[in-house]
């Protein structure tokens, strides 16, 4: 019987998924699918999915009423997807930029959007889209980020940013061999070779004494 009403259900609510533009007829279905889910008890899990997909739904739909873009939440299952959309978007709206961060927040902790997930994906969709100061700022925001200052450095070494920049974030790492290697990644030869000295790795000194030229 459990497998009958699993069945029943997750054939519900794949129509959902595969409906296209109508938004009302796809909530109407989710919710139909969600009730077949609620009449075994083996079937809670799915029950769940269901509820939070449809949720999602709905703020997506908010979001795009509120802002009258399509591109700040487009359809889609993804949690993470859908943040990443809205932070993205900030970049383009930065009149509503802080609303817009407010409500990627928002999202993430309706969510239940682990805390390290959420940074890694703010850093992301900051450099992707050349908010660096939101970068710099969200990097300020805690003395200890979840997710340390390893990506950030990476996200402004690949973003080209200035070495002042970069090193900004490298001299926050405290782990000296990911000092090395990140300033190695940014070509800061200098300060790669005086972090060499100081592990008093010889294979590392020689190793950047190569790359640089120097005798």
């Amino acid at each position: 019987r459990a497998q009958k009403f699993t069945s029943a259900g997750v054939t519900v609510a794949r129509k959902a998924v595969a409906k296209r533009g109508d938004f009302r007829e796809k909530i109407s279905i989710l919710a139909e699918a969600s009730k077949v889910f609620a009449m075994g008890k083996e079937t809670n899990f799915y029950k769940t999915c269901t509820d939070d997909y449809l949720e999602l739904l709905k703020d997506q739909e908010v979001l795009r009423t509120k802002y009258g873009a399509a591109e700040v939440a487009p359809d889609s299952s993804s949690v993470i997807a859908t943040i990443t959309s809205i932070l993205r978007y900030a970049a383009m709206n930065e009149r509503e930029q802080n609303r817009l961060l407010t409500d990627a927040e928002k999202v993430a902790k309706k969510f239940r959007v682990s805390e390290k997930m959420y940074w890694h994906t703010k850093v992301r969709a900051f450099a992707e889209t050349g908010q660096w100061n939101n970068l710099k700022k969200l990097a300020d925001s805690k003395a200890k980020p979840p997710i340390g200052f390893k990506p950030f450095a990476r996200a402004a070494i690949h973003g080209g940013r200035s070495s002042s920049e970069v090193l900004k974030y490298i001299d926050r790492v405290t782990v000296p061999e990911e000092r090395f290697s990140l300033l190695c990644e940014a070509g800061i030869w200098k300060r790669a070779l005086e972090e060499a000295y100081k592990l008093k790795d010889e294979r590392r000194i020689m190793d950047v004494k190569s790359r640089c030229g120097s005798p």
